[in-house]
């Protein structure tokens, strides 16, 4: 006789569609998934009336709001840098999420009815959305960039 092996599945399989072709924030979208990943196994799959399940998931919702407040503001540092052309939209949807994220995170902790369920497939359906939509057209418009930067030194030699 063996023994099984049970093996956790993530609940969102990172998928080559969704590689913008920028390492490092392919890299963070990545930490992103792990994160709401966390968040299902926790808060879906896990039982919020243990205190040990609800700390954990308290502490992945904290985890969630400051790891998607730095990878937005690593890729409006690049976007200030290159003048991204419709920044100020990128932004917004930015600035949207995480008022959305803000407000059910303290309807929760104020004891209102979260539909955890709900918010999970929020974060999933609006990070994918935005990778593959919004993401894509950002890293394609800072490597035309970076190309004509590139052509430009070599025109200068």
């Amino acid at each position: 006789m063996y023994n099984r092996v049970s093996i956790k599945k993530p609940w969102i399989k990172w998928e080559t569609k969704f590689q913008t072709g920028y390492k490092r924030i392919d890299d963070q979208h990545k930490e992103l998934v792990n994160i709401i990943n966390d968040l299902y196994e926790t808060g879906v799959v896990g039982d919020l009336s243990n205190e040990y399940v609800r700390r954990s998931f308290n502490a992945i919702i904290k985890r969630t709001i400051e790891y998607a407040t730095y990878h937005f503001s690593y890729e409006e540092k690049i976007m200030k840098a290159i003048n991204y052309s419709i920044a100020r939209d990128h932004i917004s949807k930015h600035r949207s999420f995480s008022i959305k994220v803000v407000e059910e995170v303290n309807k929760y902790e104020n004891g209102d009815n979260l539909v955890i369920e709900d918010f999970i497939d929020f974060l999933k359906n609006w990070l994918i959305n935005h990778i593959i939509v919004e993401d894509k057209k950002f890293i394609y418009e800072l490597k035309t960039s970076l190309k004509t930067i590139c052509q430009d030194d070599s025109d200068n030699e």
